[in-house]
């Protein structure tokens, strides 16, 4: 009777073991269900908290676009003094920023050609940055910022 006893618990306790062993493996599988669908959700919210690839182009685009690089190669077209060379001109549309850089016979050169530069403004545009002698050679680097 002990025998027929022990093999009866034996079996019911096998019973309850496969029912708690597929309930496991159930929560388990529910457990990576909801971890893939959290990840899911997060991927999709950290891309939709950044704003799409196009749109910053087209607001980097836009910047560029609204740029008056005409009317700086206007500015110093028009600034024709004699002593005075451009030997470079640098012009950064995104920060809206141009340095121009010049060959000059003189500081008093340099100085006319950024009175030339800022004439008819309400607000002096350009700023002498630089003047220096080099190997004989005098320079001056003028900077703007472009409204």
């Amino acid at each position: 009777m002990l025998f027929g006893l022990a093999g009866f618990v034996t079996t019911a306790d096998m019973r309850r073991w496969q029912a708690l062993t597929a309930d496991r493996d159930r929560t388990a599988d529910l457990r990576a269900q909801l971890d893939s669908q959290r990840a899911s959700q997060a991927m999709l919210a950290a891309s939709a908290s950044q704003p799409p690839t196009y749109a910053v182009d087209a607001r980097h685009r836009m910047a560029l676009s609204a740029f008056d690089s005409a009317g700086v190669l206007r500015s110093v077209e028009s600034a024709q003094i004699p002593g005075a060379k451009v030997t470079s001109l640098e012009i950064d549309a995104e920060s809206r920023r141009v340095q121009l850089e010049l060959e000059v016979t003189g500081a008093d050169v340099a100085a006319a050609y950024l009175l030339a530069l800022n004439a008819g403004l309400d607000r002096p545009q350009w700023t002498l940055s630089r003047l220096q002698v080099l190997g004989g050679v005098e320079s001056a680097l003028i900077s703007g910022q472009v409204p």
